[in-house]
């Protein structure tokens, strides 16, 4: 793999570029202090900082960055990568000149604060897409959080491959595993996990008691340092049916088919058609579509979402630092919905699949070992 040095200063420097191209002198970016796996947030993707509320930052198109903080984030901003901080008592005190201006995520802020802000400076021009396409590629502090975060998710499923047994809850093993994946560096986690016979779809977990016969889905996205990562699992309780055994390759396959699509140039759309191409060849097209599938993979949140859902429409060109999980999860009618899913990062030359471990049909409670 190779690919070239990238830093927050260089992601700075091109989005500041872009201002400049079309006149805008400065850019008021607003976080509403959510940190979600697929969720965009712009004061993180610039400066690295995790605020615990919303939060405030103006980058001008010389590069420099100036913090507002709100009273819940007050001293806690990174100042290596803010050239100045200033503690807001009131809205009314904030020292932006309008003109010539815009904003990045002002539509995710609460409705007071973003109406707020509305009538102390007017209405900026949005700048949300151009901020984000000059800057889609992860840094090389991000992309190691990413190969952190993955090597996590892979022992956390370690985890719960020794735990997930008859009788436990579902709940009991995702609160174990997300505690595990915790003490191994993530500092945040989002977890999907169901068991059943058969599903429709992967599901926040319940008190439900896992079943001998269950297959058990699980999505682990442990976050390291602000950045989100993720892998996609099907578990058997017990020895899988002869059915299962036959399909489950069908999706290893189509996942395999679509990341083989993933390298520069390529868009999103292109690793999307791949893996529906391959299933509706295996006779699963009606099954390829809404509403059964909605995309087949994703990218990361904290700081940018790039490059976006692995959908068919989607036209975004993939290029060299892209970090994005490509996950044909699928219902087939013969076995209920099943899981699988890799992250990858786009590379000069191609692609590089990130789990050591990549999917297969895994087996734990009485039968305990993989197939």
């Amino acid at each position: 793999m190779s690919l070239k040095p990238h830093s927050l200063e260089d992601r700075k420097s091109a989005i500041a570029a872009a201002m400049r191209a079309v006149g805008v002198q400065r850019l008021l970016l607003a976080s509403n202090g959510h940190h979600q796996i697929d969720r965009f947030n712009p004061v993180q993707h610039l400066t690295g900082f995790r605020a615990i509320g919303p939060a405030l930052a103006v980058l001008n198109s010389e590069g420099r960055i100036y913090g507002f903080g709100l009273e819940h984030d007050a001293g806690h901003y990174p100042r290596s990568n803010i050239d100045g901080v200033t503690c807001l008592d009131d809205l009314q005190d904030i020292d932006f000149d309008p003109r010539n201006a815009g904003s990045v995520g002002f539509a995710t802020l609460p409705r007071r604060l973003a109406g707020a802000l509305r009538q102390r400076l007017g209405e900026l021009p949005a700048f949300d897409q151009a901020f984000y396409a000059v800057s889609a590629r992860k840094t090389d502090a991000e992309i190691d959080h990413v190969r952190r975060g993955t090597r996590i998710a892979e022992l956390g499923m370690d985890r719960l491959l020794e735990i997930a047994r008859p009788g436990r809850r579902e709940c009991d093993v995702a609160i174990e595993v997300n505690l595990y994946m915790k003490e191994l560096g993530a500092n945040d986690s989002f977890l999907m996990l169901n068991s059943g016979p058969r599903a429709d779809a992967v599901m926040p977990s319940s008190e439900r008691p896992i079943e001998t016969g269950d297959l058990l889905l699980c999505e682990l996205s442990p976050c390291v340092e602000g950045q989100f990562t993720q892998i996609c699992r099907t578990v058997s309780i017990g020895a899988p049916s002869q059915c299962v055994v036959e399909k489950y390759p069908l999706l290893v396959k189509a996942m395999l088919a679509g990341i083989a699509a993933a390298k520069p140039g390529a868009t999103v759309g292109d690793v999307c058609a791949r893996i529906d191409d391959d299933l509706s060849n295996e006779g699963y097209a009606q099954y390829s579509r809404p509403p059964f599938i909605r995309r087949r993979g994703h990218g990361f949140g904290g700081g940018s979402m790039a490059p976006g859902d692995v959908a068919v429409d989607n036209r975004t060109v993939l290029e060299p630092g892209m970090v994005f999980i490509v996950h044909p999860n699928q219902f087939l009618p013969e076995t209920g919905y099943m899981m699988c899913g890799e992250t990858i990062l786009i590379t000069d030359n191609g692609h590089e699949i990130l789990p050591q471990n990549t999917s297969r049909l895994l087996v734990a409670g009485a039968a305990g070992a993989r197939l």
